[in-house]
């Protein structure tokens, strides 16, 4: 006996009963357009997400809505992990996208006077890598991030702790960290990008000078730094007490 197929699309006005077939997971009432609440539609002719009738679409008073673009270098990154074609209503700028290949975006600032730590530990499964070879060596700075933690703990009070402690978005712990040697040299060869777009959110550009740390080892006493007056990479001791203002943090996040 041959069995009818039903288009999920085709129940599109009955959410109730799309939602009881056994069918694909609901559509993103946002992609469709659908990014206001009632509150943000008050007074307006409105139409209701068909997958979430709490999701809305309208025009915006004096503008228009915006809609989730695809993210490329330079794009604003807001806390839902989304980039848009305009400033969304009731989202926050969170970072900036610096290799879209990757989905790799940039905080919107760093935190300075901050040491590696560990000086004398050879952090475990973490790769020691070389001048020769931190490109392709080390290269996943979130893996990087996990790695150091779990070797030197939770505090914040160095590079890897610090990023994986924050918290900007409202993401979860451990969803910021330490980019690797390999995401800072991308972050610098796209650096003017990015600083366009971190000045026009308010936030805290790329220095011309002073180091930005990395996640990628060395050794048990040496790590790799960016320089951010050439680009170059350099080898920092990992000393407890090597606090300087000339040396970053910046973390990244995944989107």
């Amino acid at each position: 006996m041959k069995k009818l197929i039903l288009s999920c699309s085709l129940l599109a006005l009955t959410a109730p009963a799309y939602a009881a077939l056994d069918c694909a997971p609901l559509p993103d009432c946002e992609d469709f357009g659908y990014v206001y609440t009632a509150d943000d539609c008050d007074g307006q002719s409105t139409l209701k997400c068909p997958f979430d009738q709490t999701k809305l679409y309208c025009t915006e008073p004096g503008g228009k809505p915006s809609f989730s673009v695809t993210c490329k270098v330079g794009s604003i990154l807001y806390n839902d992990l989304k980039c848009y074609d305009e400033v969304p209503s009731g989202k926050t700028a969170i970072a900036v996208v610096f290799d879209s290949s990757k989905r790799l975006a940039i905080a919107m600032d760093h935190k300075n006077n901050i040491k590696w730590g560990g000086y004398g530990t050879d952090i475990s499964g973490l790769d020691n890598c070389t001048y020769s070879n931190y490109t392709t060596c080390g290269t996943e700075g979130k893996d990087n991030t996990q790695k150091i933690v779990s070797a030197l703990g939770t505090g914040s009070n160095y590079a890897a702790g610090y990023c994986y402690n924050k918290t900007d978005g409202g993401l979860a712990k451990g969803s910021w960290f330490l980019p690797s040697a390999s995401e800072l040299k991308t972050l610098y060869d796209n650096k003017d990008a990015v600083n366009t777009a971190l000045q026009t959110v308010g936030g805290t550009k790329i220095p011309t000078s002073g180091s930005y740390r990395s996640s990628t080892e060395y050794d048990e006493t040496f790590s790799f730094s960016l320089r951010l007056t050439t680009g170059g990479m350099d080898l920092d001791t990992k000393f407890e007490n090597y606090v300087d203002s000339n040396y970053y943090a910046r973390c990244a996040v995944q989107y």
